[in-house]
């Protein structure tokens, strides 16, 4: 029993959709989305409170950004001569779903400073097999709904240079993971910071953002399907730290290139450590899950062409390899590294107004699965993943 609840939990703990390496969402902004995500050395509108705050110091005035994103995955599975119920095939549940962020920018003239704060949600999950697919039983659905506050303070060294600080509240209040052997829930939250640099010139621009891992420390409740035990449980997630390095490049006064390498530390993701009170039956009062992930980059490229005076077309290209091996590998995070298109355009409608949409293909690579043994031999197959994302905003200046 303990066997398979460790496998069960390993399964399910921490799994995405295939848009995003591990359990990231990158898709923090509507006019970053159209330059690939590109945007650490842009940083021009008040979504700079996440890609870099050190822009905000170069914005006047005040500003509100409210957006969101539609995502649509598919996933598909057909097993292989390895998985012993060969032949069998499943879809995952083709859902919809909602990724909302909201942006504040201003300036104190007198203070010598400017100011921000973002509302998004950078970490999620929502992922469902039906309960007929042959892992089910350990791997059939998984949710993780969280919230990320993060007001930010930036200020200017120079004319060309200004740096940024900023504190970050994490929290995690809806995690399900559910299969008919265990049923999971719980919710927390914890604190980090972000630190950036952003160097402008009218032809070139360098910037760079941290931020820091954050601990969430949760609870919530697990039931032994078998018994109908109800137990509370206790686990910390540790968030992973992230640095973008991006440089941008103006060649002409309608024309902005720009290119980003981000890294993301999954190696701090390296397990995860239940404790049950009172002990759950045949489990014991301990559960701990070794993760192993790796620490990844994802490569950006994006263009801005604002070919009027008040209208731009936006395109990029990112490569965003998967932190799991294939000894880690899960059903409910069946991607693997991933290349995406991305089309954008911006238009003003007015003088403080400005509507910003967006397109993502994203084309992940085909898994071969065939290494995993022991109960989660189950897993065996071919997973075929595709993901397109629509993304609007609207921006008003007062």
């Amino acid at each position: 029993m303990r066997r398979f609840l460790l496998l069960f939990s390993a399964a399910v703990l921490f799994s995405t959709q295939v848009h995003a390496g591990g359990f990231q969402i990158p898709e923090m902004g509507v006019k970053a989305m159209g330059m690939g995500h590109a945007f650490t050395a842009v940083a021009d509108d008040p979504t700079a409170n996440w890609f870099n705050p050190a822009g905000l110091a170069f914005q006047k005035g005040h500003a509100v950004t409210v957006g969101g994103v539609v995502v649509l995955p598919k996933v598909d599975f057909s097993s292989n001569t390895s998985n012993p119920f060969h032949p069998t095939s499943s879809s995952a549940d083709k859902k919809t779903l909602l990724v909302p962020h909201t942006y504040v920018a201003g300036s104190s003239d007198d203070l010598g400073i400017s100011y921000g704060i973002g509302i998004n949600a950078p970490f999620g999950l929502e992922m469902e097999w039906p309960t007929t697919a042959v892992f089910a039983g350990a791997a059939q659905y998984g949710r993780l709904q969280a919230v990320n506050i993060n007001p930010n303070i930036a200020f200017k060294v120079s004319e060309e240079l200004a740096l940024a600080v900023g504190i970050v509240y994490a929290n995690m209040y809806k995690v399900d993971f559910n299969g008919t052997a265990l049923p999971q829930n719980f919710k927390g939250d914890g604190w980090g910071f972000n630190a950036a640099a952003l160097y402008k010139t009218e032809q070139f621009n360098i910037g760079v953002s941290y931020r820091s891992d954050v601990k969430i420390k949760a609870n919530g409740s697990s039931t032994l399907t078998a018994t109908t035990q109800t137990v509370n449980n206790a686990i910390t997630v540790t968030m992973p730290d992230m640095l973008s390095i991006g440089v941008a490049f103006h060649p002409t006064d309608r024309w902005t290139i720009s290119a980003d390498a981000d890294w993301v530390n999954w190696k701090k993701f390296d397990q995860l450590a239940f404790t049950y009170t009172p002990t759950l039956a045949g489990v014991g009062s301990s559960l701990t899950v070794p993760e192993n992930w790796k620490a990844t980059w994802a490569f950006r490229l994006g263009a801005e062409w604002e070919y009027s005076d008040t209208m731009r077309a936006r395109f990029g290209y990112t490569y965003d390899p998967t932190p799991i091996s294939d000894v880690e590998f899960t059903p409910l995070l069946p991607g693997n590294d991933r290349q995406a298109v991305h089309l954008g355009y911006g238009v003003d409608i007015s003088d403080q107004a400005t509507l910003d949409l967006a397109y993502i293909y994203v084309l992940v690579a085909t898994r071969n699965q065939t290494v995993s043994t022991g109960t989660s031999i189950v897993r065996n197959g071919t997973y075929k993943s595709d993901v397109h994302l629509l993304g609007a905003s609207l921006t008003y200046n007062f």
